[in-house]
């Protein structure tokens, strides 16, 4: 049965060990952590890969030249030497669709749809759309009892990696911090200065990124719902899954997704992964890495985090809970119940967050009256009838 590993970023031997067996497990694919020490130097994908960066402690600057493109400023403004790029008029006419149409949705399609229009004003859209494309996808089709609206919703799925771009109008350095994540592919590099350390995620398969190579959380919109009890609400995405067509169920783009969220054990639900894939492609390794919540000024309140794991989804009399620091590195393989208490940090998913691939369990842990802790406000969020039945390829497909 796997196991969950918890280290942290401090100790290297124990990040090289967990690299290497990893890399056995998943040809191509090698983690690392890297250290500037206040030095300007160049990013580089050690493979001639892509190559993925997250800061989890220090601060540094990036150089980023005019003509470069991001999806960022959907949060905070992006400086003014930014300027948003033209929008495609088959995206204008889509957003108008909506807009005019929005009585035509069907309540739950309403918050995605909202959040997508949300983006636009006049003649300029700015960010990223795709995880709420992520969340439409989660709801069951038809969203609209409107033919044409539902025709505009697919075609938001085509138009989506063109659409929300601003593009740099001189060039400069810039502040990066905690949370933040860099991206470099092929024989791209990037310039960097400052004391800061990150995780890096190398795949020697993948020569380009579908993802621009700076993503900032301050500049990222928070798609958090609902109130955190005592907490400040924070989820950002760096880097969501991508889809083309609603449906898709192929790993596509997505060979790895981060989101940056504030935990809270009021709103956190128990929930596994299954260990076998649903439709084409891999089964869903995920990965905390947690942060300082001072960096964006959260408060804890003096709470302590941690990670609840369930090892063996048929007896779960079986738990453990697990303290987390900044700095605590954990890989959660795939059939492994969890649940984040009260913690910041960066989720990271190899290969993503595949849409309907999170089972959640608090319902169960109930139901077997043992000791083990599990949300007791969440036990009505039950979306399959026996785990015994997803821990068998056979209804996976």
């Amino acid at each position: 049965m796997p196991q969950v590993r918890i280290m942290h970023m401090r100790d290297e031997r124990a990040i090289a060990a967990f690299s290497q067996a990893f890399h056995e497990e998943h040809p191509g694919l090698r983690f690392g952590r890297f250290h500037s020490n206040a030095q300007e130097t160049e990013l580089v994908s050690p493979t001639g890969g892509m190559t993925v960066f997250w800061l989890y402690e220090g601060r540094g600057e990036v150089f980023l030249p005019a003509g470069y493109r991001t999806k960022e400023g959907d949060g905070s403004r992006l400086p003014a030497e930014y300027a948003s790029e033209p929008m495609d008029p088959a995206f204008i006419e889509a957003l108008e669709l909506l807009r005019d149409a929005r009585h035509t949705l069907h309540d739950d399609a309403k918050v995605p749809v909202e959040a997508i229009l949300s983006r636009w004003n006049g003649e300029t859209y700015v960010g990223d759309f795709a995880g709420d494309l992520w969340k439409l996808e989660h709801l069951p089709a038809p969203w609209s009892c409107d033919k044409p609206v539902n025709a505009g919703l697919e075609r938001l799925f085509h138009l989506c990696m063109h659409a929300g771009y601003s593009r740099k109008t001189q060039d400069s350095w810039e502040p990066i911090i905690e949370g933040d994540q860099l991206i470099v592919a092929g024989e791209k590099r990037l310039r960097v200065r400052g004391t800061f350390t990150c995780l890096a995620l190398d795949n020697a398969n993948r020569r380009t990124s579908h993802v621009p190579a700076v993503m900032r959380l301050r500049y990222l919109k928070d798609t958090s719902g609902g109130c955190n009890f005592d907490f400040d609400p924070f989820r950002r995405l760096p880097l969501t899954w991508y889809m083309d067509r609603p449906g898709q169920r192929d790993d596509g783009l997505n060979f790895v997704n981060s989101h940056v969220v504030n935990i809270a054990k009021e709103t956190s639900p128990s929930h596994f992964h299954p260990p076998h894939c649903i439709g084409e492609g891999g089964a869903q390794n995920e990965f905390y890495l947690v942060l300082d919540p001072s960096a964006y000024a959260l408060h804890t309140h003096g709470r302590k985090p941690s990670l609840i794991t369930y090892p063996d989804l048929l007896d779960l009399r079986r738990y453990a809970q697990h303290p987390l620091e900044p700095g605590s590195f954990v890989h959660i393989p795939p059939g492994t119940g969890h649940r984040g208490l009260d913690v910041f940090v960066n989720v990271i998913t190899i290969p993503g967050f595949r849409p309907h691939n999170e089972y959640y369990m608090d319902r169960d842990v109930a139901d077997s009256r043992a000791d083990a802790p599990y949300n007791a406000a969440l036990v009505g969020l039950k979306n399959y009838t026996n785990i015994q039945d997803l821990l068998t390829p056979s209804c996976l497909r």
